[in-house]
C-alpha cells in the first residue's frame, strides 16, 4: 500500500471517526460542543525525551493552556524513531480534538528517506499552528583543536571530523550534510537520542562538534562551556552577537529548526481554530517569550502551516534524498 493511498485512507477514516464522535452534530449542537471545549483533559505528545527543547516548549504552552481552559493539559513523552514514534501514535488516535503532537522538521524530512514511513507527514495530520523557529548553532568542544569554522575546514580536508545531532534525518543532520558539501570536506555523523546527550559529550570532550538549536545551545557558548563557531542563519543573533553566521563566512546556508502543533487528520476545524487561537495568545505572553529569548515565537493559520510544511518537505526532504541519506 503506497504512502499516498495510506494517507487518503487515514483521512477518510478520520472524517468518519469525527462524525461518529460528534454524533453528527451540526449548527447549535456543534457550536455548543466547541463552546464547551475542552470538556476534559487534553494530551500533547512530545516525540522526544524529557528535557529536550521540544519538551520544554510544549510544557510551557501546556501550563498556560491549563490556566486558560481550567482543564488538565498533560504532556506525554513518546521518544523513538527520531521523533516519529510519538507522531505516529497521534496520527492513529481519535480525531476528537483532545490529542495533539509537537513536531520538528524531522517530521517532514525523515519520511522522505524511509523505505516504509510510518505515516504521511502531511495527509495524516491536521495542521494547527506554528509555534517557534530558531537557527542552528555549530559548537566545538573546548578540548578539540577546532577554534573557528576556518580551522574546522582546514582539519576536515585531512581527516574525517565527527559531529553530533539529535538524530538521523533531523534538520541539523541534513544541514551539516549540506554544509560539508559546500565546504568540500568529509564528516561523520554521530546521531544522538536528543540534543542534551550530545551537549553532555561536547562539554565532556567526547565529541568534537555539534549542531543544535541555538535556543538550547547558546548558553553553553555564552558561558564558555563550548565554543560557538557559527550560527546557521543569514543574520547574527542577539543572544550571541559575537558569533558569525555561515552566510557571512561565505557559505550560503540558512537553516532554522522549527516546532509546530498538529492533531490527527480529521480533527474538527472549529476545535483546531480554538486551540490555534489560544496557543497564539500564549506565545505572546511576556513571561513565555522571556523563557525562550533565542526563539522566534510565532503562530499561524492552519493553511499557513500546511504550506510551510509542504515547502520544508520539498526543500529539505529533497536535500536529504539527493545526499543519499536513508533510514531503514
Amino acid at each position: 500500500m503506497s504512502v499516498a493511498y495510506r494517507g487518503r485512507v487515514a483521512g477518510l477514516l478520520g472524517l468518519l471517526a469525527t462524525a461518529t464522535l460528534l454524533g453528527g452534530l451540526t449548527g447549535k449542537g456543534l457550536a455548543q460542543e466547541v463552546a464547551n471545549y475542552p470538556a476534559r483533559s487534553v494530551k500533547i505528545v512530545v516525540p522526544y525525551a524529557a528535557g529536550a527543547s521540544t519538551d520544554t516548549l510544549a510544557r510551557a504552552i501546556a501550563q498556560k493552556l491549563e490556566l486558560k481552559w481550567s482543564q488538565t493539559v498533560y504532556v506525554e513523552n513518546l521518544p523513538g524513531i527520531g521523533g516519529l514514534a510519538g507522531a505516529a501514535a497521534v496520527a492513529r488516535s481519535q480525531p476528537d480534538g483532545y490529542s495533539f503532537v509537537v513536531v520538528t522538521a524531522s517530521h517532514v524530512i525523515s519520511p522522505a528517506i524511509m523505505s516504509r514511513p510510518p505515516f504521511d507527514p502531511i495527509k495524516d495530520f491536521a495542521p494547527v499552528t506554528i509555534l517557534a523557529k530558531t537557527p542552528g548553532l555549530l559548537l566545538a568542544s573546548n578540548q578539540s583543536e577546532i577554534t573557528s569554522v576556518a580551522r574546522m575546514i582546514e582539519l576536515g580536508r585531512t581527516q574525517e571530523l565527527s559531529y553530533g545531532t539529535s538524530g538521523v534525518g533531523s534538520k541539523h543532520h541534513v544541514s551539516m550534510v549540506e554544509f560539508a558539501r559546500l565546504a568540500g570536506i568529509k564528516m561523520q555523523h554521530i546521531p544522538y537520542r536528543g540534543s542534551a546527550q550530545a551537549m553532555n559529550d561536547i562539554v565532556g570532550g567526547h565529541l568534537p562538534l555539534q549542531l543544535g538549536s541555538i535556543s538550547f545551545a547558546y548558553d553553553s557558548a555564552r558561558t564558555g562551556k563550548a565554543k560557538g563557531l557559527a550560527v546557521v542563519a543569514e543574520h547574527r543573533q542577539a543572544v550571541l552577537p559575537d558569533v558569525p553566521t555561515l552566510v557571512e563566512l561565505g557559505y550560503p546556508l540558512s537553516s532554522a529548526e522549527w516546532w509546530v502543533l498538529l492533531g490527527p487528520a480529521g480533527t474538527p476545524r472549529p476545535m483546531v481554530n480554538k486551540v490555534g487561537d489560544d496557543v497564539a495568545e500564549v506565545l505572546q505572553m511576556p513571561d513565555v517569550k522571556a523563557r525562550f529569548p533565542a526563539d522566534d515565537l510565532q503562530s499561524s493559520t492552519p493553511e499557513e502551516l500546511l504550506r510551510f510544511m509542504q515547502d520544508e518537505a520539498a526543500v529539505w526532504g529533497g536535500i536529504a534524498k539527493k545526499a543519499g541519506l536513508h533510514i531503514d
